[in-house]
């Protein structure tokens, strides 16, 4: 599982996302047979780019600050428009690191939500047998929102749910992507939002509106247990259980051996915060996997024939973060599957990571 060096006792959900999550139980179904899984063609927006939000517990591991420099890149490529960030990590530092990565890249206007409270944290090594979350790290976001320019200010982070509700309200019915990094709490107080200025529909029929896919970097397949469903089950569960629309999940497995990070060191800018950010995390020059570059990647470009997706079916979560995955021909959810080595889609993402900013600081 994807295991962050520092913890803290876990964010309490809400008690509507709790109550949804009991209801999340499914029995659990045989393993599917990696011969019935299906291609998916890559994504086709013709000259569109994907509106897209990208929900991260920024701060944690460092493959988050991957995907902020991934992202950054594609919005050059005209390929997304990143709508908002959401930080799922409340330490203060999560959006303002985000945000001084988005400055370098000159797109410093893109808006940014987190969960509340935010707030400060010296974290110190788990107990034996503690339950281990990787919630409220700090680690290089607090690097990056200290020593690169960015102009956030706490009073001016919206509540991430508020920022969503009011991003979704304004797009067109079925356009919005969501790609989810880290745990899901945003996702499950969406869910069980109610009316507000922004819409009168419901969290859940405000989603089955406007949203075409999630993308999940979590769980194991065909069954597991895995760091960022751990991080908060029962908001995981109840986006397994609640969520609307088709749900495609790249598991643990998918990414662990897809290192990338290492061509930062030799091919991009000494001021570049990703690069320091990886820095920081790994050590000068050297790889991480890519978790949650996979899972952004594919949010992007579709399966782009490096991946394929599993037959279709349903996800079920447990109390302890353990999943298993049941066939179900009308079921909503798929997982990734490799369609080529580890090493032609650690390049793709890598040419991704290292691209240069058209605008901004690293030039």
């Amino acid at each position: 599982m994807k295991i962050s060096r520092t913890s803290k006792t876990r964010l309490t959900v809400t008690a509507t996302v709790l109550a949804a999550a009991t209801a999340a139980g499914l029995p659990a179904g045989a393993a599917p047979d990696p011969g019935s899984a299906v291609v998916a063609p890559a994504a086709d927006h013709g000259d569109d780019p994907v509106k897209l939000i990208y929900d991260t517990d920024f701060g944690g591991d460092v493959d988050d600050a991957g995907v902020t420099g991934m992202l950054n890149a594609m919005q050059d490529n005209g390929e997304v428009e990143v709508l908002a960030m959401m930080a799922s990590n409340p330490t203060r530092h999560a959006a303002a690191g985000l945000d001084a990565i988005n400055t370098y890249y000159g797109h410093g206007n893109i808006p940014i939500g987190s969960v509340k409270p935010m707030h400060d944290h010296v974290p110190s090594p788990p107990t034996p047998g503690a339950v281990i979350d990787g919630n409220n790290v700090s680690g290089y976001a607090e690097l990056l929102a200290r020593g690169w320019h960015n102009d956030i200010r706490e009073s001016r982070v919206p509540d991430a749910v508020d920022l969503y509700r009011k991003i979704l309200s304004r797009e067109k019915d079925g356009s919005v992507t969501i790609v989810v990094v880290g745990g899901q709490i945003n996702l499950g107080e969406l869910l069980a939002s109610g009316p507000d200025r922004y819409s009168r529909l419901t969290g859940a029929e405000l989603v089955a509106e406007k949203v075409d896919k999630l993308v999940v970097m979590g769980a194991q397949f065909p069954t597991g247990r895995e760091w960022n469903i751990m991080l908060e089950p029962a908001a995981a569960a109840s986006v397994a259980a609640g969520w609307p629309t088709p749900v495609i999940y790249s598991g643990f497995e998918i990414g662990d051996t897809i290192l990338t990070g290492s061509r930062l060191f030799t091919e991009t800018h000494p001021d570049n915060p990703v690069l320091n950010a990886y820095e920081d995390y790994v050590g000068w020059g050297n790889d991480r996997s890519s978790w949650d570059q996979t899972a952004a990647y594919v949010a992007v470009r579709g399966t782009d024939g490096l991946f394929e997706l599993s037959e279709p079916g349903t996800i079920s979560i447990a109390a302890d973060g353990s999943n298993t995955f049941a066939p179900d021909p009308d079921g909503q959810h798929h997982y990734l599957l490799t369609a080529v080595p580890d090493e032609t889609i650690a390049e793709a993402i890598e040419d991704l990571m290292v691209q240069a900013p058209e605008q901004g600081h690293g030039d």
